[in-house]
């Protein structure tokens, strides 16, 4: 699967959904959840200084359902789902169906090694290291 995140493929990324997950719907994903996600990502990697022709390959994971009340005893159908920076947008690669107890994982984005050489760069860059000073023991 490979849909681009954009108000004209609503309708497939909905379809996607529902084919995974059958009835249940109180707790599963809807194409709002993955266009937040794909706009918290897009910031994050701007946050990072990460220019947009150095941020194709760089994919990001998320769950639906939120938290729940620790007095929750059930378990819930959830969706995980990842989606992938490419040249210019966001694209959904997978959607999966889980059942859990408890809270749902938090978002995360996964960069690719020469992303993350980047980001540390750019941040070392903001700031120095003081040396270290022997001081002397009077005995």
């Amino acid at each position: 699967m490979r849909i681009k995140i954009c108000s004209d493929n609503r309708a497939k990324i909905y379809a996607a959904i529902i084919a995974v997950n059958g009835k249940p719907l109180t707790h599963t994903a809807d194409v709002s959840e993955i266009e937040g996600l794909a706009i918290d990502m897009q910031n994050q990697l701007t946050d990072l200084s990460i220019a947009k022709k150095d941020q194709t390959g760089a994919t990001a994971s998320g769950m639906s359902g939120g938290n729940v009340p620790a007095a929750y005893k059930y378990s819930r159908i959830l969706n995980t789902f990842q989606i992938e920076r490419g040249a210019s947008d966001w694209f959904l690669i997978n959607v999966n169906r889980v059942e859990i107890h408890g809270n749902a994982s938090k978002s995360r984005l996964c960069l690719t090694p020469a992303q993350r050489d980047i980001a540390i760069a750019k941040f070392t860059a903001t700031f120095s290291v003081q040396t270290v000073v022997a001081v002397a023991v009077a005995a």
